[in-house]
């Protein structure tokens, strides 16, 4: 009778030990509530709007620059006097405020020449276009 209650006592005993243990267990990380998830979503989206301000943002001086520089051309071109480093000067202050604000929010701008008969000479004027666009929160 001692035996069995031995026995009986210790596989109480061993039972308990091993429930106690799961109960104890430390928990995993917390799975992300609708809440974090809806957070994130919303911090996403605002970001995705602020790149295509910027975008647009820079579209718009990009054509503007480009307007500007065939105005400049124009104006060169109706001049009889040789105003070509004029003219460069002309569109090296038009195109860089363009390329300063690309490179701020991490796109890249080209200029692809375009070549005009101005007093006499052929000269090549760079208007610009947009080549690559990489959000600033996403650069490494």
């Amino acid at each position: 009778m001692m035996k069995k209650f031995w026995s009986m006592l210790v596989a109480v005993v061993l039972l308990l030990t091993v429930l106690s243990t799961a109960a104890l267990a430390e928990k995993g990380p917390k799975a992300h509530g609708p809440r974090e998830v809806k957070i994130a979503e919303k911090a996403e989206k605002k970001a995705d709007k602020q790149a295509e301000k910027q975008l647009k943002k820079l579209e718009q001086m990009v054509d503007k620059a480009n307007r500007d520089i065939e105005k400049a051309v124009r104006t060169a071109q109706k001049t009889p006097y040789n105003d070509i480093d004029w003219l460069q000067a002309r569109v090296a202050a038009i195109t860089s405020p363009v390329f300063a604000y690309a490179e701020s929010i991490g796109a890249q701008v080209e200029c692809t020449y375009t070549t005009y008969y101005i007093d006499g000479q052929y000269v090549d004027v760079d208007p610009l276009r947009v080549i690559n666009v990489i959000p600033s929160d996403r650069k490494n």
